[in-house]
């Protein structure tokens, strides 16, 4: 099966526990909220960016995630991964700004300037065929590439959001990645295929 694993960006995942005292604190202090904008605002901007394509409209929409958060912080009850709630914020306010704009691609080639021509030129030509692919799968698809690896969230989150089981949604995510590799014949084992701000190693395992 193949297993992507990211290379993030931020600070180590929070613990359960440690993130719901900090929402808490933060719900009774707003100045309280700094440490989970810090845990959270790498992941918001990279999974926008990956859908805008814009710096600057992904550095304006994560912004706007974030105050949105701060001003419903009193509104959320624990009642589910705080991931969960933050991202169903960064999606509402993708649709309405997708809704002015068109969409962005959802995959741009970072070549290494060290690696010779030849690899290059290889390299590009694979992620060029990925991207076209990537380009074909159904939204719902492309949405769960982006929750996983541009926003770095975890089943159990990406669950929370989508309200699905987290087996399920493990199970479409490695159905997916199989059909990808299918229609390929390739997926990246050695190496890294980048997209806006993050990046995904992928390797072989069992």
């Amino acid at each position: 099966m193949t297993e992507l694993t990211l290379a993030q960006v931020g600070e180590p995942t929070l613990r359960q526990e440690d993130e719901a005292n900090l929402v808490l604190a933060a719900q009774h202090n707003p100045a309280e909220f700094a440490p989970l904008y810090r845990q959270y605002v790498h992941p918001v901007y990279r999974y926008l960016y990956s859908r805008v394509g814009q710096i600057s409209d992904a550095e304006d929409l994560t912004a706007q995630v974030f105050l949105e958060a701060l001003e419903s912080l009193g509104r959320y009850r624990n009642n589910g991964p705080f991931a969960a709630w933050l991202f169903t914020i960064a999606r509402r306010r993708m649709i309405d700004h997708m809704r002015r704009r068109h969409p962005a691609a959802l995959l741009v080639d970072h070549p290494d300037p060290a690696t010779d021509l030849l690899h290059q030129v290889i390299h590009n030509e694979q992620c060029r065929r990925l991207q076209a692919q990537i380009a074909g799968l159904a939204e719902d698809e492309q949405e769960l590439l982006r929750l996983r690896f541009a926003a770095g969230l975890s089943f159990a989150e990406i669950a929370a959001l989508l309200d699905r089981r987290e087996a399920a949604v493990k199970m479409s995510l490695y159905r997916l990645l199989n059909r990808l590799e299918n229609q390929l014949d390739w997926l990246p084992t050695t190496g890294e295929v980048f997209l806006p701000d993050w990046k995904c190693a992928v390797s072989r395992k069992g």
